[in-house]
């Protein structure tokens, strides 16, 4: 299980992630926290062709499971934030919740 250093290292030697994975990330950790673990669900030909979720689950901030037959057009994905994304939400989560253009409830937040 990744310290807070340990993360705070990872990104001076590679960088944060984009703003957008940042917010996906950021979303799904939100959707976790709220609902206990609760996976978000995506079909796995869409995740395969975002490199964002690549760079996350290459950087071990995002785990998930393919569910689906070879019957099926397209196997189902359920994604989950590690811990060690968990982390780095609530790291750098002032910087990344000031940007959402919704505060936790789902709300438009007023400009």
């Amino acid at each position: 299980m990744a310290t807070e250093e340990e993360i705070l290292a990872e990104v001076a030697e590679l960088g944060r992630l984009s703003e957008r994975a940042e917010d996906v990330m950021y979303n799904i950790t939100l959707r976790q926290d709220e609902l206990g673990r609760e996976p978000s669900n995506m079909l796995l030909s869409k995740m395969k062709a975002d490199p964002i979720y690549q760079e996350m689950i290459d950087r071990e901030y995002m785990t998930y499971e393919v569910f689906g037959s070879s019957a099926m057009k397209d196997n189902v994905v359920s994604l989950y934030v590690t811990l060690k994304g968990m982390r780095y939400c609530i790291l750098f989560g002032d910087e990344i919740h000031a940007r959402r253009k919704v505060d936790p409830a789902g709300r438009v937040k007023q400009q």
